[in-house]
């Protein structure tokens, strides 16, 4: 039996898989040099020569531990894999992941190892064939997404999204610190989750980092000068989505 902290008021309320009612994704990837990537992702994993950085801003609706509540958020992946445990493991490292509600953090940190930290995701902004969005922490913005020229994709192009996001590999790397130097927990962890999309669209995009200095962005700007140095290689097909989801809390492992 699993429980969270506050432990002593009974077992984690959170099941097994959570579901998702309405998941709205937008997401701008680019491939970048391997070295600089590398110096974000820890040692458990091995990064590939020509890795992908994917920034994706995802809103989720009608979420059931939250009692139909939703919560937005900002994650930032690089495709990496892990070579020990039972089978080797191809997914995406995420080494933060920006979100707007406490508990969907702890949630996701406690248990699983998400690099979750909090910050203030405004709703995404629509245009015609455009979608734009922002994070910001304390009233100051630390990236800014845009992709345009968006174009609906075919039902044989949705039906290969369907199959690369439903399911999902994320990997986490869950690391705890303990008190007098001690570390309570140090490993890498599978994570199974999965986007149902039921109509995407592809089209260009780019990031925008705003580097801010540490007295506007106590807790980010360090994180953000780190992924504003990743180098652009080649930007890829951004892919915006709607749908619904879930997340496979009972499948995650320890790597």
């Amino acid at each position: 039996m699993r429980y969270d902290m506050p432990a002593v008021f009974g077992p984690t309320l959170l099941p097994d898989v959570t579901r998702f009612g309405r998941v709205d994704l937008v997401s701008v990837s680019y491939t970048t040099a391997r070295d600089a990537a590398a110096a974000l992702v820890p040692r458990h994993f091995v990064v590939p020569d020509d890795p992908v950085v994917t920034v994706s801003r995802v809103t989720y609706a009608d979420v059931d531990y939250l009692a139909g509540r939703g919560y937005n958020e900002l994650t930032v992946g690089i495709g990496v894999h892990h070579p020990g445990g039972a089978q080797p493991t191809t997914g995406s490292y995420m080494p933060v992941l920006w979100v707007d509600d406490p508990a969907a953090i702890i949630a996701g940190r406690e248990f699983m190892g998400y690099a979750k930290v909090g910050g203030t995701l405004p709703p995404v902004t629509e245009g015609p064939g455009t979608r734009s969005f922002e994070v910001g922490e304390y009233g100051t913005t630390l990236l800014r997404g845009a992709v345009h020229d968006l174009r609906p994709l075919s039902s044989e192009q949705l039906a290969g999204v369907r199959r690369a996001v439903c399911p999902m590999t994320v990997l986490g790397w869950k690391y705890i610190a303990g008190p007098g130097g001690t570390v309570d927990a140090d490993y890498a962890t599978r994570i199974v989750v999965g986007f149902d999309l039921t109509e995407a669209s592809t089209g260009q995009g780019g990031i925008t980092w705003e580097l801010p200095d540490r007295q506007a962005a106590p807790l980010s700007w360090r994180t953000v000068a780190a992924l504003a140095a990743l180098p652009v290689v080649a930007p890829r097909r951004a892919l915006v989505g709607s749908g619904s989801g879930y997340i496979d809390r009972g499948a995650t492992l320890r790597l």
